[in-house]
Parts: structure tokens; sequence; C-alpha cells
């Protein structure tokens, strides 16, 4: 499924594939010498710049979106719409503000929470693993499904909150910036939150102890 995105140029409207973002080679330039301010800043007017943003965070925020949805489709169309987000908004983004990675977390925390609202993304499809190793691997798949659904049932807030902790590894500094919330209130969060996720788990377990034959 191809996305893409408007980029102003001149009198008429181009679009900038984000699956090619980074190809764009517009001056050739040695992006990654740049600091993350300044190839933010780079970003608002040249897309080759915008391409060496997207080869910085492209990996971790789509592997933060699969984890959460549990689905390599539809986690492909989120991550397209995050950077089709991105590139529409970034001449309003202030760097200054919350760190780069930070508000493309926050753009994609609002897209998987929109999906689940709507009912579509409730689906908790495990991925296929790309080599058979047997039952260690079939076990490990089953748990996290497991988890997946006990996570299902958790409210948007606790979801959000321990999909930034566990799936896309952020430190609670880093979840503050995402969240726009103090670092005592991220700890505070992820206590009752893994708290219900821990109840749900156990309740889980004595469901499966009762209902064997």
């Amino acid at each position: 499924m191809s996305h893409a995105a408007p980029l102003g140029d001149g009198g008429h409207e181009e679009r900038l594939s984000t699956k090619d973002a980074s190809r764009v080679k517009g001056s050739g330039r040695d992006w990654s010498a740049l600091s993350e301010e300044a190839l933010v800043e780079a970003a608002r007017t040249d897309r080759a710049a915008f391409g060496a943003l997207y080869d910085r965070h492209f990996a971790k925020i789509y592997a933060y979106i699969a984890r959460r949805v549990g689905d390599e489709e539809t986690a492909e169309d989120i991550s397209a719409a995050v950077w089709e987000r991105a590139l529409v908004a970034i001449e309003r983004f202030e760097v200054r503000g919350v760190p780069f990675a930070a508000w493309l977390y926050r753009i994609a925390g609002n897209l998987v929470a929109n999906h689940h609202r709507r009912g579509k993304l409730l689906s908790f499809v495990t991925f296929k693993p790309q080599h058979d190793r047997g039952v260690a691997d079939s076990e490990r798949l089953e748990r996290r499904a497991i988890v997946r659904q006990a996570m299902a049932q958790l409210s948007v807030a606790d979801q959000e909150v321990l999909g930034l902790g566990y799936y896309a590894g952020l430190a609670p500094p880093q979840i503050a910036d995402v969240l726009g919330c103090s670092i005592a209130a991220v700890h505070k969060r992820l206590h009752r939150a893994r708290k219900r996720l821990r109840a749900l788990l156990e309740e889980g377990e004595s469901s499966d102890v009762v209902s064997a034959p």
C-alpha cells in the first residue's frame, strides 16, 4: 500500500512517498554530520533532509507501532501515516519543545489509539517466525499473544504508557517528553498500569485452570 504526503513547492503540489523518503538524495550532502536540531531545521524546506530524519527514526517508530498492533501490514500503514503527518506538520514543529523522536512517538501513539477506538486494530495476530525453531518459539509467541490480549483490555492511557516503556524501550524521562507530563507522573502511571496488567494476566491464568478438563 503506497502512502504519500503533499509538499508545497512554488505554485504546485508535489507528493513524496514515505516509503521512498530514505532514498531522496537532493544535494548529496552528508546529513549524518548534522545535529538533530539542525537536521529538523533543514528538513522544513529540504526533502533530502527529511529523508535523513526518516532514516534515523523509521526503525524504532515502526517497531513501536508493530508491537502495539500485532500485525505487520497494519503497522506499515500506520507508520506511513506517521511520516505523512510529520512531513505536513514539520514546519510547525518547535525544535526547542519536545525532542523530534518524542514528537514522532506522540503522533504514532495517537494514530494507534484512534484505530483502537474504532475497533479496527483489536487483532491479536502474532508475527510469523522467519525460521522454524520448534516448541520454544511457539510458546514464546503464545505468551506474547496472551500479553497482547491482556493489554487490549486496559485503558488507552495504560496501553500508551506501557507501550512506550516496553515496546518502544523509552526511559521515564523520554516517556514524559512524549506524554507531556512529569517524570514522577510517568512512574506513577507505569506502576498503576503494570498492576492492572498483572491482575488481568493472573485472572486469565485462573480462568484457564477452572476451564481445563
